[in-house]
């Protein structure tokens, strides 16, 4: 049921470019040539949501975000936990107690030291705002215990907490105390990070400028994953925003912009052997979902959704919306990772059976009632996923109408409990996170993606949570890799690929979970 589907040829080129690329920005001896100053416009297509990071998952304000704000704790390179703002932590024999000790001297965008003051406010503030606030909830209390540490006690013994903690889908991040009773969204956007927030225009751009007090966490020798030593070179970044992908292209082409979130696999095609662009492919980045609205008819009734899960093509969805980056895969979580869940649903995986799910429809009682499928005109595998989709529907019977709107009100709109039935959505930073951080977003308190929570996943999380050993929470995750295809509220289609694109003068462009724009110069 597995197999990675690629347009094999162009993808070898495209990779082999990219890891030459890679290599070239972290070779030994690169450092020689960066260059301090100028200005880069990196291109994604929506604006982001919020620039409050605590309380949005949006990839869009990620991008910006973890680049202003930073975490007492993040994920390394291979997405180990690793100390950012923290010193470290030491945790007690009985899993009830977390110190953690915070570097000193780091500074605030404001001019203002960093202390536990902060950091307590700031994760008091999370408990309340942040869009995975659930995180923290195996967190008792948070209390001061020293002017540069914070202790945690804990509800009980979580192993697996100081994984979730370092999430950075909706990152735990420290802002300066007096910014810690603004609601969502209403914060002054000052951080820790190596650039500080400029400007923020809709529509048009974000800009961000060196901060020339960061504080360079100098234990490591350069950056790894979302933290390590990160060096600003450049005077400003500034994200615009342009949602057509042509725009994008023609901009990059033209030298205007420097780099692409995501090119079009068309146009990389076509841009493969132009000297002054370098392609990179960041795969597996996401995976294909579709989520359904458990609050109201028809997709309240189990029988519908299976009968949505049996009747989609998930190839032809892949091969359309990816334009061929893509790995057709029913688990919900990477073939070969640690908690690869093997074949548990696979039965129901890329059916496209028409007659089955006409059979389930009928046994559901649908009665043509309209199917809107809520998608996006921002995130071009959105709305491809949209149209294929409701075509697989519509043969099988269902009455599905597409309702296309820009990504912050379609963001909107899937908070409402009506209004929709299913939602076209990339998980990107989710599965990234691993199997904590991805249930983690399924579940209460936290507003889960199908919107109405399931007692059965909930609890399940709770034992995930609280394995004690790596084979226990594999096994966990196999009973939630069931319990996924019993409920049927989100139908994996499978997982994609992001292709990017910068201008060949951008150095030290490593793909990642969000453009690091610190380490970047322009040659």
């Amino acid at each position: 049921m597995t197999g990675l589907h690629r347009i094999s040829a162009l993808m070898r080129t495209l990779f082999t470019v990219g890891m030459v690329a890679i290599a070239a920005a972290i070779a030994p001896g690169s450092s020689e040539a960066q260059t301090k100053g100028g200005e880069l416009v990196f291109v994604q297509g929506s604006n982001p949501p919020s620039l409050d990071a605590m309380s949005t998952s949006s990839q869009a304000s990620r991008n910006i975000n973890m680049n202003i704000y930073e975490t007492l704790y993040g994920f390394s390179e291979d997405v180990n936990p690793i100390p950012i703002l923290a010193e470290g932590v030491e945790i007690s024999d009985d899993g009830l107690t977390y110190v953690f000790t915070l570097r000193q001297g780091v500074k605030f965008h404001n001019g203002k030291e960093m202390t536990a003051r902060d950091v307590k406010a700031s994760l008091e503030r999370y408990r309340k705002v942040g869009a995975t606030a659930n995180l923290l909830s195996p967190v008792k209390d948070i209390e001061i215990t020293g002017d540069y540490e914070v202790t945690f006690h804990m509800e009980a013994a979580t192993p697996t907490f100081l994984e979730a903690f370092s999430s950075p889908r909706a990152p735990a991040v420290i802002i300066p105390e007096e910014d810690a009773d603004t609601e969502a969204g209403k914060n002054s956007f000052v951080g820790t990070g190596p650039y500080k927030f400029v400007e923020y225009v809709p529509d048009s751009h974000v800009t961000l400028e060196r901060f020339d007090d960061y504080t360079a966490d100098t234990r490591y020798e350069g950056m790894d994953g979302f933290g390590g030593k990160k060096t600003a070179w450049l005077d400003k970044v500034t994200f615009r925003i342009i949602p057509e992908p042509g725009a994008q292209v023609a901009a990059l082409e033209a030298g205007e912009v420097h780099v692409l979130e995501q090119i079009p696999m068309p146009a990389a095609r076509r841009l493969e052997s132009n000297e002054d662009i370098t392609l990179y492919e960041n795969m597996p980045w996401a995976f294909t979902t579709f989520i359904m609205n458990l609050n109201v008819p028809p997709t309240d009734n189990v029988k519908f959704r299976e009968a949505v899960q049996v009747a989609i093509n998930m190839e032809e969805v892949m091969a359309i919306s990816s334009e061929g980056l893509y790995q057709l895969n029913h688990r919900w979580q990477y073939p070969g990772s640690t908690y690869d869940p093997g074949d548990i649903g696979a039965e129901y995986y890329n059916l496209a059976d028409v007659d089955r799910a006409k059979a389930l429809l009928e046994e559901a009682g649908y009665n043509g009632e309209e199917f809107v499928i809520l998608t996006d005109s921002n995130i071009p595998q959105h709305g491809k996923s949209a149209v294929v989709i409701a075509e697989n529907l519509k043969a099988a019977g269902i009455n599905a109408v597409i309702n296309q709107v820009d990504w912050p009100t379609a963001l909107n709109i899937r908070m409402q409990d009506e209004g929709w039935n299913g939602w076209t959505l990339q998980m990107g930073i989710e599965p990234f996170l691993g199997p904590v951080g991805l249930i983690a977003t399924l579940t209460s308190p936290a507003r889960p993606h199908f919107v109405k929570p399931d007692p059965e996943l909930d609890a399940l999380y709770q034992e995930l949570i609280s394995g004690t050993t790596v084979e226990a929470r594999q096994e966990t995750f196999k009973k939630i890799q069931q319990r996924m295809y019993e409920l049927f509220a989100v139908v994996k289609v499978g997982d994609s690929g992001l292709m990017q694109a910068a201008r060949s003068n951008v150095k030290g462009f490593k793909p990642y979970r969000y453009p690091r724009v610190n380490d970047l110069w322009i040659e």
